[in-house]
């Protein structure tokens, strides 16, 4: 292989390797919303009312914030692809996830005790297509649970180990308007403290680079020792 375009191409994978462990997390926080479908018996019992019959008051309402990395956001064509929120220096649990429900509020967030699964956010081919989320909790005594998978949710009163009661079920609004009021969000300074360590994928893209460089050099110098062509 031509020793210029040997060396451009080892450089080209040891620079990608480098700048991918130096790419910065853009955190942006964003509201949400939705509404509530359907009822069962308990509804009214935590607050909550269908959103078509409950025009503007706070028993159908459903809202809440969440705090993400945009730039782990995929691009079109990748199909659903899920992201777990995580901790972020400077952010309390509300700011990277709260979801109120209804008027008693039902309120959920990041970190509460009883999470099953999640919180996570979702997307569709780059677009918001909403959240994953479990979480079990009790009021006066019984227990629910609440689910979330994509733009649908349910909250269902947990009877029995083998039978369930549908308190309410609904829906998010997501696609390109179902993030709103979107800013970004600094994070503390020590986000990132100095004894970080890369991803291994990214650390073994590094030592790939670096020893592609040093293999193409020890051949160079063979050849100019040798007296060959440069």
């Amino acid at each position: 292989m031509n020793k210029f375009l040997h060396n451009t191409i080892v450089s080209g994978i040891f620079a990608a390797a480098v700048s991918a462990t130096q790419a910065a997390s853009i955190y942006m926080t964003a509201d949400f919303s939705g509404g509530i479908l359907a009822t069962g018996g308990l509804a009214s019992s935590l607050g909550l009312q269908r959103t078509s019959t409950c025009s503007g008051c706070a028993d159908g309402s459903v809202s809440g914030n969440v705090l993400f990395d945009q730039s782990l956001i995929p691009g079109s064509g990748t199909g659903t692809v899920t992201i777990a929120l995580a901790a972020v220096a400077g952010a309390s649990n509300s700011t990277i996830f709260d979801m109120e429900f209804g008027s008693a509020p039902l309120e959920f967030e990041f970190g509460d005790a009883g999470i099953l699964g999640g919180p996570s956010i979702q997307f569709k081919d780059g677009v918001f297509s909403g959240f994953y989320f479990v979480k079990d909790f009790v009021v006066n005594g019984k227990t629910y649970e609440l689910n979330m998978q994509g733009a649908n949710w349910t909250m269902n009163w947990l009877k029995s180990n083998s039978s369930s009661d549908l308190v309410a079920s609904g829906y998010l609004n997501v696609g390109n308007q179902g993030l709103t009021n979107q800013t970004y969000f600094d994070p503390a300074p020590a986000q990132l403290p100095s004894g970080t360590v890369p991803e291994p994928s990214v650390l073994a893209l590094v030592m790939i680079g670096a020893l592609s460089i040093f293999m193409a050099r020890r051949a160079n110098g063979h050849i100019l020792r040798a007296g060959g062509p440069v």
